[in-house]
């Protein structure tokens, strides 16, 4: 029961649009979670509003006279560069700018949902390891 109120805290700072990896990981180890566990929940909770975006948008935006006047805002050739350059802007920039922010602009963008959410996923498991790694090195020189 105790592991379960830990992964539910942890996974609810990295779901939590102010708190997100940064403070989730830092959390999950203070609790006590193994650093696997802190990832995987950590991640788990960051990498869900990707989802929520996508699937919640098209019920937010479409049947709207805006959905329609913003989805022409984009054009083709603007479409093709966020596709072929903007994955890298996502890798670096998605735990700085976050996670909700980046979901909700890639698809205003028009960026290619499947591999916005490979890229997304990939730049939180990547920072939250790196977090992981970076604690557990201070905390070996501090002791």
């Amino acid at each position: 029961m105790e592991y379960l109120f830990r992964a539910v805290g942890t996974w609810f700072l990295g779901f939590f649009p102010l708190a997100e990896i940064y403070i989730a990981v830092p959390a999950g180890v203070a609790s006590g979670l193994d650093d696997v566990s802190v990832i995987f929940w950590a991640v788990l909770g960051n990498f869900l509003p990707v989802l929520l975006v996508h699937y919640g948008y098209a019920g937010l935006i479409q049947p709207s006279r805006f959905g329609r006047w913003l989805a022409g805002r984009v054009s083709d050739s603007a479409r093709e560069r966020v596709n072929r350059y903007g994955v890298w802007f996502v890798l670096v920039f998605t735990p700085w700018t976050g996670v909700w922010l980046m979901a909700v602009t890639a698809k205003l963008a028009g960026m290619n949902f499947t591999r916005f959410m490979w890229v997304a996923f990939a730049s939180i498991l990547i920072y939250a390891v790196g977090i992981v790694v970076l604690i557990r090195a201070g905390l070996m020189a501090v002791s």
